[in-house]
């Protein structure tokens, strides 16, 4: 029952690409209500964090993505 629940949090879930004040580059998993539910480590470039990202959306394929940087 949990996983289903998490599945459908990922699901409506949305990404948001930021750049640090050291100019690395992270992302942050937001659900509908604006509230964050993961916040990654910071990458050297903006390919590592799209990565990573897509990574995660192979398991949730329908979380929208924002480029904030």
């Amino acid at each position: 029952m949990l996983v289903n629940i998490l599945w459908e949090v990922l699901e409506m879930a949305r990404f948001e690409i930021k750049k640090s004040s050291n100019d690395q580059y992270y992302f942050v998993l937001k659900a509908n209500n604006g509230q964050v539910i993961l916040q990654s480590e910071t990458y050297t470039s903006k390919q590592n964090c799209n990565n990573c990202i897509k990574s995660i959306k192979e398991n949730a394929p329908d979380a929208e993505v924002a480029d904030l940087t």
